[in-house]
């Protein structure tokens, strides 16, 4: 097998010019008049940074460990770094002798035994040496992700999780979510990376995805397990007595079924243990009679967010299913037309926030803003919300307009593999402050607010900002928050929105006026933990009102950063199925039959009511993403109609 030295792997005389880097590094920051051991960063540190993952920068870690030559913390940060590339680069190398063993005892010992001679010679089980070779010959499909195991910058199990994903798909399609896979794993965790490849699969195969939900639907059970020191785990780990208690009632229930139930035990198990907590969901009661908490002032609540195209069919871009990520079109209609909705008026003052990719504005939602959906009811036409008693609790998103001005650089990797900021809001007038500095914000408002004029109606009507006059964000600007980040804001972490803190990103100041300080492009939310590390200053915060990353500095220097959460896929949706469409394989695509064209008059005639104008008098048009309304705030940003529970 002839080795592979792509990428960042191979040449040996890389590794004396690393070491010549690196002492000479060293030595220009021992000789600057300010080093010490104590230094925060340094040019040592940069050149480990972009070192290669070879021989020659593991001959520098060995060096480095090897008495530890007083190194500074930010080159300490860079040498652990180092070696998780190496380890990454390593398991590449062990791939391909992997697949190379595999090829030669192809159709002899065979693939069964091979796993278990494995498993011998690494003293793991067979589940650890089925995953080694799988993960392998998954790799020989996967070019882009294979390259990128090899240079180091994605761990084996990312490499996992983006084969996992596309073996089902077609060529085109596969290749296409695993470039994007790839560009976003460099940067997030295995659990994002595993809620943006659920997203892409369903942006680019919605049929072939509801197949697979299908399928692992009628896998469903409930399980129980013996544990250690008398606990069992019954989804999740209880006292033996206590899980004794539960499946006994679960498998109670599951046994009382009609002659014609088609399910299977388990599925019946299953479905009784998920009835339970909807039950108790939908009265908002447990069965002992005590009120479910409410959080953030809100009753617990299944959350989705969609857009009004794929409520009304014409989309099948994936909705999202909060605290668990994409979730299929049909998925949410299913639960929008299942839910019993009331139509109710949505306190709070109408305001238009500031517009945030992937997020609708905040404004109070009007009657216009709700998609018509097969079994849904109005109610009262001067109430402002849709609410399903409890249960469930949507945010309908309306399609945006065409792409404005790039918003970043085009060979920054961060906004290469985001198609999301190709329609971000527009930037702000010159001078207009964005409510992240406070005292900016005064000066705005006493240039223009009249004596006794409230100041959070003025920048809500003049800079479209969510504003508290106290310390406490009032319910409006709470919701606006909670449905913008979905989760908590450090990177990496997953915590939902509704179980985090609302901070104020530049710390509140009682010496200035809390309306320019509690305004929603200075807060954001953070679990306990990460909200504790922010106070303890760890980290450096900042958000961006416009992008809405948020950027996250070390004491060592380094920046890391974390992407807005999108409640809207429709855009990344049309960017993968337009990069799958593209890609050419070898192999020519099947030609549908031709179709008779069809005359404007029978579009006309097929145009379905959504097209015209509403009863409020918003002209409606089709902008090939969804339902657009003439209403716009002077930021290109869009109203959102959200159902809130009761």
């Amino acid at each position: 097998m002839a080795a592979d030295t792509s990428g960042s792997g191979g040449a040996p005389a890389a590794a004396p010019a690393l070491r010549e880097r690196f002492a000479a590094a060293r030595a220009e920051d021992r000789s600057a008049p300010s080093w010490s051991v104590d230094a925060l960063s340094s040019q040592t540190a940069s050149v480990v940074a972009e070192a290669a993952p070879d021989a020659g920068l593991l001959g520098l870690l060995e060096q480095e460990c090897d008495g530890f030559s007083t190194p500074d913390e930010a080159l300490l940060v860079e040498l652990i770094a180092a070696g998780d590339r190496l380890l990454n680069h390593v398991a590449s190398l062990q791939g391909q002798f992997v697949v190379e063993l595999m090829e030669r005892r192809r159709g002899s010992i065979g693939t069964t035994r091979t796993v278990d001679e494995l498993a011998a010679r690494l003293a793991t089980t067979g589940y650890g040496a089925e995953t080694l070779v799988g993960r392998a010959e998954a790799l020989v499909e996967a070019p882009d992700v294979r390259d990128a195991l090899h240079r180091g910058v994605l761990t084996p199990r990312k490499a996992e999780l983006i084969t996992d994903a596309t073996r089902d798909l077609k060529l085109q399609q596969a290749r296409a979510i695993q470039q994007h896979g790839v560009a976003f794993g460099e940067q997030h965790t295995a659990p994002q990376l595993r809620r943006e490849l659920d997203a892409a699969v369903l942006a680019v195969d919605p049929e072939g995805a509801e197949r697979a939900r299908e399928k692992a639907m009628s896998r469903r059970r409930v399980v129980r397990e013996p544990a250690p020191h008398q606990m069992e785990w019954f989804s999740a780990l209880v006292s033996a007595e206590a899980a004794a208690m539960a499946y006994t009632v679960v498998d109670g229930l599951a046994a009382d079924c009609a002659a014609d139930d088609t399910r299977t035990l388990d599925q019946r198990r299953a479905d009784a243990f998920a009835d339970l907590f909807r039950d108790v969901l939908t009265s908002g009661y447990t069965p002992g009679g005590g009120r479910i908490p409410s959080r953030h002032g809100r009753a617990p609540a299944i959350r989705i967010t969609v857009t009004e195209a794929v409520l009304a069919g014409d989309d099948e871009s994936p909705a999202v299913l909060h605290g668990y990520g994409p979730i299929s079109a049909k998925t949410a209609r299913r639960l929008a037309v299942d839910a019993t909705l009331e139509w109710r008026f949505a306190s709070g003052p109408a305001l238009r926030a500031s517009g945030s990719p992937g997020v609708p504005s905040a404004s109070v939602p009007r009657a216009s803003g709700a998609a018509s959906v097969p079994g849904m009811s109005r109610g009262d036409e001067d109430s402002g919300r849709y609410t399903p008693d409890g249960l469930l609790d949507c945010c309908v998103q309306q399609g945006r307009d065409g792409p404005g001005p790039p918003a970043g650089p085009s060979d920054d990797p961060w906004w290469r593999y985001d198609p999301m900021n190709s329609v971000l809001p527009r930037g702000r007038p010159p001078g207009t402050p964005d409510g992240t500095d406070a005292r900016h914000l005064i000066g705005w408002v006493h240039q223009r607010g009249r004596s006794g004029h409230d100041p959070c109606s003025l920048l809500a009507s003049g800079l479209g900002l969510l504003a508290s006059d106290s310390y406490l964000p009032a319910q409006y600007v709470r919701d606006a928050i909670l449905e913008r980040d979905l989760t908590c804001r450090f990177p990496g972490c997953l915590v939902p929105a509704w179980r985090c803190q609302i901070d104020h990103i530049v710390p509140f100041d009682p010496a200035l006026a809390a309306w320019a300080q509690t305004v929603d492009s200075n807060l954001h939310a953070l679990c306990r933990r990460h909200h504790q590390a922010k106070t303890e200053r760890a980290f450096e915060v900042e958000r961006d009102a416009r992008t809405g990353i948020t950027t996250w500095r070390t004491r060592t220097g380094h920046v890391y950063m974390r992407l807005p959460e999108h409640a809207d896929l429709s855009v990344l949706s049309a960017q993968l199925r337009e990069d799958a469409a593209a890609i050419w394989t070898g192999v020519e695509p099947e030609v549908e039959e031709d179709r008779p064209e069809r005359g404007w008059d029978e579009f006309e005639e097929d145009r379905p009511e959504r097209y015209e104008p509403g009863e409020d008098g918003v002209d409606r048009q089709w902008d090939g993403l969804g339902v657009r309304g003439a209403d716009r705030g002077w930021d290109g940003s869009t109203g959102c109609s959200d159902w809130a529970p009761m």
